[in-house]
């Protein structure tokens, strides 16, 4: 496909350069006198014609040549930089100049035209005669070398530790110790194609001489992920995408490349082609990198910027259409080029980076014509050529953001790589070689400004292949071997990993600390953690080897350093993790300095990690007015920010440390005004943050009890050395429940203090507890109780029954309990006759305080009545399907068994993909069912039906006349979904004569051949 206008034509380039070849030949050999990285490069008397360096300064452009000989007069043009080289006789020259006696020039013009365009980003041609004898000099020539004062000036941040991931939740982030964050910024969403109908909803932005506008809502999310972060010391880069979008407000039809097929790929390139595309482009750019370095913060900070996704598989990932990697890297360049003069125009430390696959000298993906790519490029070549390429156009700082998984994306045992070689010439740089990379990149010719490209890893993650305990290891595993090999290479700045939570629609892996929440229909939405998550917060503290010692075993060795070059375990420890103190409930501050009262505003407390405002209340807890923590705006907060059990919060930083050495204790009131309504057993709990001028991190916990109020809270720090310059402090708040959260809470007369006085005998205790199986009387009743007093505790804990529920022994001795410790008693159920068999409770009295305890019950217990490990059982088409088989893997994801070695796979009849696909068993014998409360059936599918809207799976079960059906119209394909029947009252289940299990798409009738899955049928009791 053809790319004129976005490169320069070097055939008509050459043929105006051999126009001058009596000339150079009467020169000295050539010399290069290109010096990307200098400022206002000097041209030798032997320099070869044409423009050497572009110089931007505060208030011009100074064009540094050759015209080749003495007395040579030129013209200079200044093009857009999609236009054409070739199209400059149709512009004005922007300045004139004549050679010096060494045939060198230098042209200044203002760096700023009279419509406000910044010359910055232009391309310079030098053209010396007169119409037909016209003759360009040399290359069109970009500016490289930045000799201007930026907007800010501060030091590029250092980190604690190479440790990074791509960020939902921010809370989690900060709790999990991230230092390296990765944010998807999506521009379909956040720039506007005009200013609409209603200013309140866009901000405004002026670029080039022209308004641009960014969707207001959009901008507030991304603030709401980039500020938490980076004021917990975060290093944020940002992830520039660009996905098709069929909101009439959104910039997509302009930011698209227009050779692009809109059919094909997932994320899009963006348009460097036209004049309007490079102008949104830019001002999307120029708009973040104000927003994100502004010297107060305000909105977050961010260091990096990664221009597009995976672009060496660019017809997935990076589409502008078919076309030669040539002509692609022409348009690339440009928007890379682009993103390095705009982020560095706001603050010199911006990096820029590339994004590539782990494919090194293969392509990872399918060519029309392999020896010819056009849709996927090895990830060498691109580095080869984009180096040449700006090297020759005018030199850009340009760094690598590579992505090594595992050569299998399915297979986390990157160790066992086969493609992974040590050379140059290895078909693919996964973890298990990750130093083939640095290596490759220490070539002098590949460098910028007399060093190496900087590399970051920033997207690379572990698949769980299953949902057993040995899966979540091994891909815990794979995170220990990667992360160790990264952390001893000097050469790798951070690896930022993928993913935070799990993702139903992520062709069947499962890369996430977190596994996805089946309940909620929203994707990755955060469920439990995985082993990997515990591995992932301690991996960077002195815990590291603790964490990760289990890994040893699944990968085969005794000692990482059998696989990890230059381990060193006394290297580890990079960070310092947060301390708990003690935290009274309910105690009364003695000699009090405040630190907020909120009676005259908010007193500089500003909004924090999932929350969408702050503002002064009525109703203090001291005095007249409060603090209130607003998260009730969908619009600006992402769907697991309005979970209950992620924290809601609010932080100040104080206009001076705090010195706390006299007045140790923190005090403050929260309250949540009206909880709502929550599934049974939701708790509330406050966590309030104290941090250092240097970086250290304290940290108190309690329940929250509405009913009460205002819950004061006292946190201890006197043992608490960094106390004496606290620089800031967060208050969070959550539930522990999955529900929709959308409220509020309040925080008030903040205050330090010399002593605490005892107003109750009320301690700050928790507690959870657990039973081992539901068999109610009998059964096992654990009871985790742990300390977040300030004092260590004293005597017994009661359990008394409040819900039916009772234990032996009752008396629980929590004797010496101090901060942070937890203490497990094993108790016998006695009675149960709660009043929900599902959400039992028990009570929990100590001094003053009692805690409702929700109990957690196991779910209940599957017994397996197929699961096709002898074949397919009996199971036989039903409606509009072919076939059935049993398979140990299948096209579509997860691509293997829901457990064992095999599953019963259908291939359906093509035709409507609306029509229901069945497969049906009818057991020679009934089954009894009697016994049963529910039957399960697993099912994975195909997806992709043309033009569906969604996909059903149904679960039949037939007793003579008489069916039961269960309806799932939330089935996601390449995953594995539950189906189940609830059969508790149904008075048919002892006698089940037939199963049908059945799929079909939604809202297209358009022809379609499917397969899809069935494993692991089994009734619960």
């Amino acid at each position: 496909m053809s790319a004129r206008g976005a490169r320069p034509d070097r055939g008509v380039i050459s043929r105006a350069v051999a126009l001058l070849v009596g000339v150079l030949l009467a020169l000295p050999a050539a010399t290069s006198a290109w010096a990307g990285s200098a400022v206002g490069a000097e041209v030798s008397p032997a320099a070869e014609a044409g423009i050497a360096s572009v110089v931007a300064k505060d208030t011009t452009v100074e064009v540094v040549g050759s015209a080749g000989a003495a007395g040579v007069e030129a013209r200079i043009y200044a093009l857009g930089t999609e236009a054409d080289p070739e199209s400059y006789p149709g512009a004005d020259p922007v300045a004139a100049v004549t050679s010096g006696a060494d045939g060198a020039f230098t042209a200044s013009l203002p760096r700023v035209d009279r419509a406000g365009h910044d010359r910055l980003y232009d391309q310079y041609v030098a053209v010396t005669g007169e119409g037909d004898a016209a003759q360009v000099l040399g290359e069109p020539r970009h500016v490289d070398a930045l000799d201007f004062t930026p907007a800010r000036d501060f030091a590029y941040p250092r980190a604690a530790s190479k440790k990074g991931l791509q960020v939902e939740m921010t809370d989690d982030a900060e709790e999990l110790g991230v230092q390296h964050a990765g944010i998807n910024v999506a521009f379909n969403e956040i720039m506007r194609i005009d200013a609409g109908d209603d200013p309140s909803k866009v901000i405004e932005f002026s670029s080039g001489g022209r308004s641009y506008y960014f969707d207001a809502d959009a901008v507030a999310t991304l603030d709401g992920q980039v500020k938490p972060l980076s004021d917990n010391g975060s290093l944020v880069n940002l992830i520039l995408i660009l996905y098709q979008d069929s909101d009439p407000t959104s910039a997509w039809p302009v930011l698209r490349h227009p050779d692009a097929d809109v059919s094909s790929g997932t994320v899009f390139a963006f348009n460097t082609k036209t004049a309007e595309g490079v102008g949104y482009y830019t001002a999307a750019m120029e708009f973040l990198a104000d927003r994100y370095t502004r010297d107060d913060e305000k909105y977050g900070r961010a260091v990096g910027y990664i221009v597009g996704n995976e672009v060496d598989a660019q017809w997935v990932w990076a589409n502008a259409g078919d076309m030669t990697l040539e002509d692609f890297l022409g348009y690339y360049a440009k928007a890379v080029r682009i993103a390095w003069q705009a982020t560095r125009k706001s603050w010199n430390g911006a990096r820029t980076y590339i994004s590539l696959t782990h494919c090194w000298t293969i392509v990872c993906g399918e060519n029309p014509d392999p020896a010819n790519p056009t849709r996927f490029y090895a990830g060498k070549d691109v580095i080869d050529q984009l180096n040449a390429l700006t090297k020759r156009t005018g030199d850009v700082g340009w760094d690598i953001a590579h992505h090594p998984y595992p050569e299998n994306l399915g297979d986390p045992a990157v160790w066992d790589d086969e493609t992974a070689l040590p050379g140059f010439d290895t078909p693919r740089i996964t973890f298990k070689n990750i130093e083939v990379l640095p290596d490759y990149l220490a070539r002098d010719d590949l460098g910028y400004a007399g060093a190496s490209r900087r590399i970051i890893l920033s997207e690379q993650g572990c698949h769980t292949p299953g949902d057993s305990l040995g899966a979540e290891r091994l891909q815990a595993a794979c995170y220990a071997y990667a992360y160790y090999k990264v952390r001893f290479l000097d050469s790798i700045d951070a690896f930022i990993l993928h993913r935070h939570v799990d993702h139903q629609h992520e062709g069947g892996l499962r890369l996430g600390l977190w596994t996805w929440d089946d309940e909620r229909e929203e994707p990755a939405m955060p469920g439990r953690h995985k082993v990997s998550y515990d591995v992932f917060e301690g991996i960077d503290t002195a815990r590291s080897l603790e964490v990760t010692d289990f890994a040893k075993d699944v990968i085969g060795i005794d000692d990482w350093a059998e696989v990890v070059p230059g381990f060193d375990p006394d290297e580890l420890a990079d960070r310092t993790e947060p301390r708990q103190v003690g935290t009274r409930i309910a105690a009364k501050p003695l000699q009090e300095t405040v630190i907020a009262d909120f009676e005259d505003g908010v007193d500089g407390w500003r909004l924090s990690d999932n929350a969408s405002a702050v503002e002064s209340v009525a109703g203090g807890f001291e005095g007249d007015r409060a603090l209130r923590v607003r998260f009730d705006n969908a619009s600006q907060l992402r769907e697991w920010s309005r979970e209950a059990k992620t924290w809601k919060g609010t932080d100040v930083v104080l206009p001076e440390p705090v010195d706390a050495r006299a007045t140790p204790h923190l005090n403050l009131g929260v309250q949540v005004p009206e909880p709502g309504d929550f599934k049974p057993g939701n708790v509330f709990y406050v966590k309030v943050q104290v941090y250092s001028a240097t970086g250290e991190v304290a940290y108190g916990l309690a329940r929250l009890d509405p009913a009460r109020g205002w819950n004061p809270l006292s946190l201890d720090l006197s043992g608490w050395a960094p106390r004496s310059a606290i620089g800031r402090i967060k208050v969070w708040v959550r539930g522990t429940t999955n529900d929709e959260w959308r409220g509020t809470f309040d925080v008030d007369h903040v205050t330090m203090s010399r002593k605490v006085a005892p107003a109750s005998a009320m301690r700050n205790i928790d507690a959870v507890a657990e039973l081992s199986d539901r068999s109610g009387v009998g059964s096992t009743l654990s009871v985790t109780v742990t300390s977040n007093d300030a004092k260590p505790l004293e005597g017994k804990v009661s359990l008394t029954a409040c819900d039916g529920v009772a234990v032996e022994p009752a008396a629980l001795d929590v004797a010496g309990l101090t901060t942070g410790v937890s203490r497990t008693y094993d108790t016998e159920v006695t009675a149960f006759e709660p009043a929900d068999t599902d959400h039992p409770a028990i009570c929990l009295d100590y001094g003053d305080a009692t805690l409702r305890l929700h109990i957690t019950v196991p779910p209940p217990v599957p017994t397996a009545v197929y699961d096709f490990e002898d074949g397919p059982a009996g199971w036989a088409p039903g409606q509009n399907v072919d076939s059935v088989a049993t398979v140990e893997s299948f096209a579509n994801g997860p691509g293997s068994p829901r457990s064992g070695d095999w599953a019963l796979e259908a291939t359906t009849t093509p035709g409507p993909a609306s029509a229901a696909k069945t497969v049906v068993v009818a057991p020679a014998t009934p089954l009894d069912l009697s016994a049963a409360t529910g039957v399960v059936a697993w099912v994975d599918a195909y997806g992709g039906a043309p033009g569906a809207t969604g996909y059903e799976a149904t679960l039949t079960l037939v007793s003579g006349e008489e069916r039961l059906t269960s309806t799932l119209d939330s089935f996601k394909p390449d995953q594995w979904n539950a189906l189940t029947v609830d059969v508790a009252d149904w008075t048919h289940r002892g006698r089940i004569t037939a199963i049908e299990i059945g799929f079909r798409a939604l809202g297209t009738d358009a022809p379609w051949g499917a397969r899809f899955q069935v494993d692991d049928v089994a009734y619960l009791h």
